[in-house]
């Protein structure tokens, strides 16, 4: 099983509680080079992605997984700790994630909640007003 296919099994659960907003396989496959991937003994246990936004060197980070069997072990913040190195090493100057889950997560990470206007340009005409997620920043220090 390849990266891609790897990530749509661990999404998928999340995809069908409506945690996750579901992604092709084609999508995941152009994109992989936005996923930070943790592995444990070969099998993948934690992923996200980074976007770059092209805008207010800002990324969006999406498709947070961690493996239901995996929870509350530390692998989330070993995930954050190299998305954030990944945004440095990109020169993001903050980071962003849209979500209706795990808000507390958030929050104890020292995101900062915030508005829809306070996303970029481009990414507020995309916004899904039926989903209403909420917004979460961090400064990449």
């Amino acid at each position: 099983m390849d990266n891609s296919e790897q990530i749509l099994t661990l999404i998928k659960p999340f995809v069908d509680q409506g945690k996750i907003l579901s992604r092709s396989k084609d999508e995941i496959e152009k994109n992989i080079n936005d996923f930070v991937l943790l592995f444990e003994k070969n099998q993948l246990v934690a992923c996200a992605g980074l976007k770059d936004c092209q805008e207010g060197s800002m990324g969006e980070i999406y498709s947070l997984a961690v493996a239901q069997d995996s929870q509350n072990t530390g692998l989330s913040n070993q995930l954050l700790d190299k998305i954030l190195a990944n945004a440095k090493q990109r020169n993001f100057s903050k980071v962003f994630a849209l979500t209706k889950f795990g808000t507390e997560w958030f929050i104890k990470n020292n995101f900062t909640k915030m508005q829809i206007s306070d996303l970029p340009k481009k990414r507020q005409k995309y916004f899904n007003y039926d989903r209403n997620s909420s917004i979460f920043f961090k400064e990449v220090n």
